[in-house]
């Protein structure tokens, strides 16, 4: 078996097989190594790595010495049981894959991403929590064990993408309110960048709220006098506006446009015509007083829920001057809690522009939120609710504006405390169904196997989350017909497999929801995976459950409030159908088999 190797380059360069040190060598193999995984998947010509080790003028064996580095590195890499070549030899030099082994930059690299895109949607505490993990990455000073013009030049470009990603992660902290917790930090970082224009700011920032006035119109002084005696130059011009700010007492976070949180809209939409009428009607109808328009999305795993709410305010921002605000209130994330409802006020009001040193304590937040929302209009997206005390404290009390709510469960007590009509969405219609598959594989792939398209839809329950996993899989797979998807899906138990990346989602979806069942709700659900049909009548759950055909229905219709079962009309003998959806099926029938 091929081993995998870490290559670590955020702190001194260092190389691990299985939790254990591998030896690369002295300081040419390091220089050698660092430059190949700075340019990985790049041929590195042996000139070059000789200039790296030796400058302008290196030795006339230095290709001879390169080749005996990169020998050794291979040979340190067999050691270790890794049979695949890592550095391959590639005319005129050599070149690294790190194909199948971790490398810690690409890590970094990937958290950074997925934490700038959190933030941008909103999430100002997970984006937070992504920086994190970014930043512990490093382990001391970027490759602080090897030379050379090559590794110095990229390790001064790594320390500055470690510096811009932890001042990112300060502002999101400072509109979070967290600046009291912030400041030793910057005063170190500060002492470590004395020029720093950018970190100085936050720090002056963190100072000020937190009381200390002074201090931060010292650290302006402090920065000016060096800036000045070294460069010649003052300060920068947003720096300087900051301090004036402080020197009036009325520096704020900056409240530019009215808040535009919404995420951005897919471009795969198809049907959902009734639906979207309906919060037409809700936006243009009269609100009370006292009570905003709401409108509660309610549908299972992958029915596009939070698509036809982000579709439908995209469209509708006009209705919405003062602006739209989008929280994920992660009540059914399987990765991470429920959002707390306290904590979302928090970043609500900030975002509304109360300055985070301004925000009350948690059980005031409530009152100031309704307050400060009273003379808007705004839309309010709450995408992924657990419950009605999730949801509860984050209403306005104001008929101007309007607020979206999405979840998997009913939410009864809302819909009894504000009298609201609850919006179910279930499968596309058969036509839009394949539209929208049609859209994504293309017209004519589509059209040379119509039929195999059509039973496409139906295996994937014309669930929209299904399709666009499906389709998706599809046109990353140009050599395959739509006949082959449809085999790989056919069998129930490899039938979320079968969708690509995109269905360990819809797994994962299928995962939580069933996870809240209670524990006979749960056993019937693995049993009914083992059926050899998924549709079944309340007789089947007596039998299942051993149990008379009263208490059998209370379990069925628990398994109905979960999506994870639908009715599916009446028999001859009037006594109630239900059918499992077809993902839902799939997974139960993945825990027949794997049990619980």
């Amino acid at each position: 078996m091929t081993g995998k190797l870490e290559f670590l380059l955020l702190g001194p360069l260092e190389v691990a097989a299985r939790g254990r040190k591998v030896q690369v060598g002295g300081p040419r193999q390091r220089t050698v190594l660092a430059t190949l995984l700075l340019n990985a998947d790049r041929v590195v010509s042996v000139d070059a790595l000789a200039e790296t080790m030796w400058g302008a003028r290196p030795p006339s064996t230095s290709r001879t010495q390169v080749a005996i580095c990169v020998s050794a590195l291979r040979k340190a890499f067999r050691a270790c049981g890794v049979v695949d070549e890592v550095i391959e030899t590639v005319a005129p030099g050599y070149v690294l894959r790190p194909g199948g082994h971790r490398l810690d930059t690409l890590d970094f690299e990937e958290l950074v991403d997925l934490a700038r895109a959190a933030a941008r949607q909103g999430r100002g505490e997970e984006a937070v929590r992504l920086y994190d993990s970014a930043l512990a990455l490093r382990r001391g000073p970027v490759l602080a064990n090897v030379t050379g013009a090559v590794p110095e030049h990229m390790s001064a470009q790594l320390e500055e993408n470690l510096l811009t990603v932890y001042e990112e992660q300060v502002e999101l902290r400072l509109a979070l309110g967290e600046h009291r917790s912030l400041v030793a930090g910057l005063v170190a970082a500060v002492e470590q960048y004395p020029l720093r224009d950018r970190l100085h700011g936050l720090l002056i920032t963190a100072q000020y709220r937190s009381g200390y006035r002074a201090a931060a119109l010292e650290t302006f002084a402090r920065l000016r006098r060096r800036s000045v005696e070294e460069l010649g130059l003052e300060p920068g011009a947003e720096l300087r506006r900051l301090h004036e700010r402080i020197l009036r007492d009325e520096e704020r976070p900056a409240v530019g446009r009215p808040p535009a949180q919404l995420p951005a809209v897919t471009q795969a939409f198809v049907g959902r015509t009734e639906e979207l009428a309906v919060l037409d009607r809700l936006a243009a109808a009269d609100g009370q007083v006292g009570v905003p328009p709401l409108g509660l999305l309610v549908g299972g795993v992958g029915v596009g829920k939070t698509v036809l709410a982000v579709r439908w305010a995209h469209c509708h921002t006009a209705l919405f001057p003062d602006g739209q605000l989008f929280v994920d209130l992660r009540g059914h994330d399987p990765h991470h809690p429920p959002a707390d409802p306290a904590t979302v006020l928090a970043h609500l009001l900030h975002a509304l522009g109360v300055p985070p040193g301004q925000v009350p304590v948690p059980a005031e937040r409530p009152t100031l939120f309704r307050t400060v929302m009273a003379a808007r209009r705004m839309l309010l997206v709450l995408d992924d609710a657990r419950d009605a005390a999730q949801v509860w404290p984050l209403l306005p009390n104001t008929a101007t504006c309007q607020v979206l709510v999405t979840s998997r469960n009913p939410l009864r007590e809302l819909v009894a405390r504000s009298g609201t009509v609850p919006l179910r969405l279930g499968s596309l219609g058969r036509d839009d169904a394949v539209a929208l598959v049609r859209g994504i594989v293309g017209e004519a792939r589509a059209a040379r196997d119509p039929d195999a398209v059509t039973e496409l839809v139906e295996l994937c329950g014309r669930v929209p989350g299904a399709l666009l996993a499906a389709a998706a899989h599809l046109a990353s797979k140009p050599h395959w017909g739509v006949p082959r998807m449809v085999h790989e899906l056919n069998r129930p138990r490899r039938r979320l497999s079968g969708l690509g990346g995109c269905g360990q989602r819809l797994r994962d979806g299928l995962a939580s929801s069933a996870s809240r069942l209670d524990p006979v709700a749960a056993d019937l659900y693995r049993a009914l995976g083992g059926l050899p049909t998924p549709e079944l009548t309340s007789w089947t759950a007596e039998a299942l459950l051993g149990c008379p055909a009263p208490e059998a229905d209370d379990v069925l219709e628990r398994l109905v409030d979960a999506h994870l079962l639908e009715p599916a009309g009446s028999g001859a003998d009037g006594e109630t159908r239900y059918r499992l959806p077809s993902l839902s099926h799939a997974y139960a029938a993945e825990l027949a088999t794997t049990g619980p």
